[in-house]
């Protein structure tokens, strides 16, 4: 199903920039998993080597929090790669996976999976209603692509209620969302931090806005209960340098697939959150709460 791939939108425009670089280029810089956030790495793992395994213990653990193994179906909101619905399909038991993306080239990707317990559709959050409840969902690290930093905070916070509102009513009663997000911290501001900000907002994720944790709990309010909030900055960081480690070992090949211009705009970006996130400016937090 397709509902935005032939519409030109900012916030799709902006997601279809960076996202729409060629699956082989994703494919070098995450590693075979193509799980584009933290993992979970245990002591004395190597960086780059222990990758996959990092990303598959998240994913374990993710479907462990959602109450998701043996679930009839789950939904995975900007989905990527399929990576979630895949492992949760093919290992946990899960007998139907939907995954929404703006990414006309992550539903190609996934649809080569040949895995037909899933499916990608290139469609809104906002414009999907499901057949029948889910009875988990994800949202790993999407969702600070979905409320544009042009808006107002109060319009921003509505934004993130209809968010909330469309979850819930996709859910069965006491159905599970596991997000993942990024949130920011009002700390002091220095040239450095303030060029870098500038950067993703102008040249990578063009207006799209990093949520505050407040703007999260009262967009769940009264639709949601809480089961638990951590945060997991490290992991995050962790992963963006692993990421860094990768291209580097393969640049030459890199140039070769996307070009002078888009490996050096990925190598600043993963610079920047790796120490945004190390120096305590942005967060990661995993948020599970349960439909009421």
């Amino acid at each position: 199903m397709t509902t935005v791939a032939d519409r030109s939108v900012p916030e799709v425009d902006a997601i279809r920039h960076h996202y729409e670089v060629s699956n082989d280029f994703y494919r070098l810089l995450l590693g075979p998993t193509l799980m584009y956030s933290g993992g979970y790495w245990e002591e004395g793992e190597g960086l780059t080597q222990a990758l996959d395994e990092a990303q598959e213990r998240k994913l374990d653990r993710f479907v462990e929090l959602a109450g998701a193994a043996g679930a009839g179906r789950v939904l995975d909101i900007g989905c990527g790669w399929g990576t979630m619905l895949n492992r949760a399909t093919s290992v946990h038991g899960v007998r139907e996976g939907v995954g929404l993306t703006l990414s006309r080239t992550q539903e190609r990707f996934v649809a080569s999976l040949d895995n037909p317990r899933i499916t990608a559709r290139v469609e809104s959050w906002e414009d999907h209603v499901a057949d029948e409840p889910y009875d988990a969902a994800f949202c790993i690290n999407a969702l600070e692509h979905f409320v544009s930093s042009e808006l107002p905070p109060r319009e921003r916070a509505k934004k993130f209620r209809v968010f909330f509102q469309k979850v819930a009513a996709n859910l069965r009663p006491g159905a599970r969302l596991v997000l993942h997000t990024m949130t920011a911290e009002a700390l002091p501001m220095n040239r450095r931090l303030l060029d870098d900000l500038k950067f993703l907002q102008r040249s990578e994720f063009e207006n799209c806005h990093i949520p505050h944790l407040h703007e999260l709990t009262g967009g769940a309010e009264g639709l949601f209960d809480v089961v638990e909030i951590v945060n997991e900055r490290e992991s995050f960081a962790v992963a963006c340098r692993a990421w860094l480690e990768l291209l580097a070992a393969r640049r030459d090949e890199a140039v070769a697939l996307e070009g002078e211009e888009v490996v050096a705009r990925f190598e600043r970006y993963l610079d920047i959150f790796a120490y945004t996130l190390e120096d305590r400016f942005f967060n990661n937090f995993r948020i599970t709460v349960a439909r009421r």
